[in-house]
């Protein structure tokens, strides 16, 4: 059980980043199909986008004042940046992290600025501080050879 204080004290420092550092950022929240027989993407989830239907969506949806920024690149994208480069492509990495109030399920797609980027992992602090820090990742490749 959290004390009752440092949960108030915590949720008053949360809306005090808000305030100074909030962006406006667009979200779609993923749905499972019912008839999905395919294989879950925990792996090599880049290769391919199972998910790309955009009938598993719902419209998007404004959310202002949203904790959202970079996190830089991890060992797995630098290697498939490399990989990439190798085939005569140009591959960018996108990775951030969200901290909001709102409670999304996981692949829902997040639109910041030119950017669409997908919730990869996520860890739910509602219980203690009211809020969820969620990881988002996605990559854009062009000239892939197929």
């Amino acid at each position: 059980m959290v004390d009752k204080a440092l949960k108030r004290r915590s949720i008053t420092a949360y809306n005090k980043l808000v305030r100074l550092y909030g962006v406006e950022l667009e979200y779609a929240i993923y749905h499972e199909s019912s008839n999905s027989n395919q294989s879950s993407d925990d792996g090599f989830g880049d290769i391919g986008d199972a998910d790309s239907n955009t009938n598993n969506y719902d419209d998007w949806q404004k959310s202002s004042n949203e904790l959202f920024g970079p996190t830089g690149a991890s060992a797995s994208s630098s290697l498939g940046n490399q990989l990439a480069m190798l085939s005569g492509s140009s591959v960018e990495s996108y990775d951030y992290e969200w901290i909001s109030k709102l409670d999304v399920p996981l692949k829902t797609k997040v639109r910041y600025k030119d950017k669409i980027i997908k919730v990869k992992k996520k860890a739910d602090y509602d219980d203690m501080v009211g809020f969820f820090v969620y990881q988002l990742t996605d990559r854009s490749d062009d000239n892939v050879q197929r």
